[in-house]
């Protein structure tokens, strides 16, 4: 009994397969796929589109159908029209579209053309005029005769000579000029000796402990002169 067994262990794998799992493999044909696609070409065709969704090829049966169908129809219109939605857009035309290709326009120079000037006047055009200096005249201060008659006076030394002394400071680079035996008016000689040497205010100014006129810089030969012209 042992060894049927066994031999029908081992002769197992070489039984027949059993029909039911095999019957889809057995059954395949290419029959089916070609009736299925002659029954979908011989279908019917859609609606026309023309007509609206819910209405019907055949004509009405009755006058009541064919009235309430074009109720239905007028009641369709009137809501279509009383929509919010705004109206589609009409196409433009080719020939009101505007236009892609601009024109460059011509940059207008402030000269003109080369060839339009003459020719020495074109070789002048190239150089840059350049501003000249103004011309500056030297100053030239009024003469002693035309000023009026002056309101100080300046005494000369026992030697007839003006007492107009130079001085040196500040280790030789202050260079001053002094008027000294000024008896009047003090102001009036400092203001004619600022404008006849051309100086500013702060250059030109008086002592006031020894009733000096002090100038800035060595003078002497310009001030002796004026104020022999001036009649001291």
């Amino acid at each position: 009994m042992s060894r049927s067994q066994s031999l029908a262990a081992l002769f197992r794998p070489c039984v027949a397969p059993r029909s039911i799992p095999c019957r889809p493999h057995s059954c395949f044909s290419t029959t089916i796929r070609v009736f299925a696609e002659q029954s979908s070409q011989t279908t019917t065709p859609p609606p026309t589109p023309s007509l609206p969704p819910n209405a019907s090829a055949s004509p009405p049966p009755t006058p009541q159908a064919a009235q309430r169908a074009a109720d239905l129809a007028a009641a369709e219109a009137r809501t279509e029209a009383d929509s919010a939605q705004p109206p589609k857009p009409k196409p433009i035309l080719p020939s009101k579209r505007p236009s892609t290709q601009t024109t460059p326009k011509k940059q207008s120079s402030p000269f003109p053309a080369p060839s339009t000037l003459p020719k020495s006047a074109f070789q002048l055009a190239k150089f840059k005029k350049t501003p000249r200096p103004a011309v500056t005249k030297p100053y030239q201060p009024p003469s002693p005769a035309s000023l009026p008659p002056p309101q100080y006076h300046v005494s000369r030394s026992a030697n007839k000579n003006l007492p107009v002394y130079t001085d040196t400071k500040r280790g030789g680079n202050l260079h001053l000029t002094t008027v000294r035996k000024i008896t009047g008016d003090l102001a009036a000689l400092r203001d004619e000796l600022r404008v006849h040497l051309n100086k500013p205010e702060a250059e030109v100014t008086i002592n006031s402990l020894t009733g000096h006129v002090v100038i800035k810089g060595h003078h002497l030969r310009k001030i002796t002169e004026f104020l022999s012209e001036r009649g001291m």
